[in-house]
């Protein structure tokens, strides 16, 4: 080690679970994975949550931040597509000229339908309507036996 240099071993005693845990979370969403990256009990988040209100909106954030980079990769895959291999009866095929394995671009036409329903629900949610005419009759009947 150089001189003059020293390293900060990560310890239990000397990481912040609290912080950990937002910064995993901000990336996945995901509560119990989070839990278990900044080694503390599911149970343990919820109460800080519950006990603190500025970690119930960092909790927030972290959850609309993981959220927003979910939609941003779901317009990605919407709008520019991804790359797959051509494949023929379980084989992918090749370029006759170059023996290259050949791609095709795939776009996703249930995400666009997705972020469209979620951008502007008013014209493109489904619609139900549901209509009742008549009149509706209601028979109580009573069982003095089964008593």
């Amino acid at each position: 080690m150089a001189k003059g240099r020293t390293t900060t071993k990560t310890t239990r005693s000397t990481r912040n679970p609290r912080e950990i845990f937002l910064q995993h979370l901000r990336k996945t969403s995901n509560i119990s994975e989070s839990a278990r990256i900044a080694l503390i009990d599911r149970a343990t988040a919820y109460k800080w949550r519950e006990a603190d209100p500025e970690f119930a909106r960092a909790w927030e954030d972290a959850i609309d931040e993981a959220t927003d980079a979910l939609e941003a990769e779901a317009r990605r895959r919407a709008l520019d597509g991804h790359e797959e291999y051509v494949i023929s009866m379980g084989q992918i095929v090749r370029d006759p000229e170059t023996g290259k394995p050949l791609v095709q671009r795939k776009f996703s036409d249930s995400l666009t339908t997705l972020l469209l329903k979620a951008h502007r629900p008013e014209k493109y949610r489904e619609r139900h309507d549901v209509q009742q005419s008549g009149a509706i009759a209601v028979t109580i009947t009573s069982d003095d036996n089964a008593l």
